[in-house]
């Protein structure tokens, strides 16, 4: 199998597990270049999609008034415009939601990297990173105020750097554990 082959397995195995890096990613930058109020910022750009989304399916679906398409239309609506005018709670929302999903991940992660030790020479590094991601978590849950200016952009550099680090970290994983078997029931690891 040539390294394309590999690389598209890689991808189609852990597609789902990619997902939270580069979310990390991309809060990391937004976090970098708009240090003061990132979080308000991201929730008024949604909000907006939102009311566009809903307007633009209600006015295609005028001609064709169907209840369960004109009432997605109305809550994307009602999404966008509470987006739009609670952007300071929703933003506090979200940020305890990236949270919550950073400690999953990274706890998730760290048995994962239970699972290749001693299989791999990467364990430390498995472990110190998902560490980190677990504390950052941890802060984002509870400090959800407190993140402005000089230190928003020191978490951005290292959401950037996890979010780089895991995706690195779970393509090694592929490459040094990557003989795991499916046997209906949960992933196993093939002797």
């Amino acid at each position: 199998m040539g390294a394309n082959g590999s690389f598209k397995d890689f991808l189609k195995k852990n597609s789902k597990t990619l997902v939270v890096p580069v979310i990390l990613i991309v809060i990391g930058l937004f976090m970098i270049f708009h240090p003061i109020g990132w979080v308000k910022l991201i929730v008024k750009i949604v909000g907006i999609l939102f009311v566009a989304a809903g307007v633009l399916l209600g006015c295609s679906t005028i001609s064709k008034i169907g209840s369960p398409t004109m009432m997605l239309a109305i809550i994307l609506v009602l999404l966008g415009i509470i987006c739009l005018a609670l952007s300071d709670r929703v933003a506090d929302f979200i940020l305890i939601v990236i949270g919550i999903s950073m400690i999953v991940n990274a706890v998730i992660s760290i048995h994962d990297a239970y699972i290749v030790k001693g299989k791999s020479d990467h364990f430390i590094e498995y472990i110190i990173n998902d560490i980190v991601s677990l504390v950052i978590g941890i802060v984002l849950i509870f400090v959800p105020q407190g993140l402005e200016g000089a230190i928003a952009i020191t978490i951005g550099v290292v959401l950037c750097v996890i979010g780089v680090s895991n995706v690195i970290t779970v393509f090694r994983v592929f490459r040094d554990g990557g003989r795991y078997i499916d046997d209906g029931s949960d992933v196993v690891w093939e002797e």
